[in-house]
Parts: C-alpha cells; sequence; structure tokens
C-alpha cells in the first residue's frame, strides 16, 4: 500500500500471526543454541541414547 508517497507492507491477521509465529520459533530456537554452547545442557551420543532406551524399554517388558 503506498500513502502519501510512503510504502507499507499490509499483512492480513493470518500472516502477521504466521510471521509472529515464526519469530518465536527462532528466538527459542537461538536461545536453545545458546544454552547448548554454554554448557547449560548436557547431550547423549547417539549410541549411549539407543542403549539407555532399549535398557529402559526391555525393563518394562519384563514387568
Amino acid at each position: 500500500m503506498i500513502f502519501d508517497g510512503i510504502t507499507y507492507n499490509v499483512l492480513t491477521d493470518d500472516e502477521l500471526n504466521e510471521l509472529i509465529d515464526e519469530i518465536k520459533l527462532k528466538t527459542e530456537l537461538e536461545i536453545q543454541h545458546k544454552r547448548l554452547l554454554n554448557g547449560e545442557i548436557t547431550t547423549m551420543d547417539f549410541d549411549d541414547f539407543t542403549q539407555k532406551h532399549k535398557l529402559k524399554y526391555k525393563k518394562r517388558e519384563q514387568d
């Protein structure tokens, strides 16, 4: 839309809500990335994860 020689972006409510959701997601991903780099989040090797959960599910099957 152009008003008094100035161009404005016009978004519908749905487009605005999608943009807001995208910004929230990107912000959350940046926060999680910083936490991961700072060592606030512990990570696990994929093989360790697999072994841990196999043991967990085998224990449930035995009960």
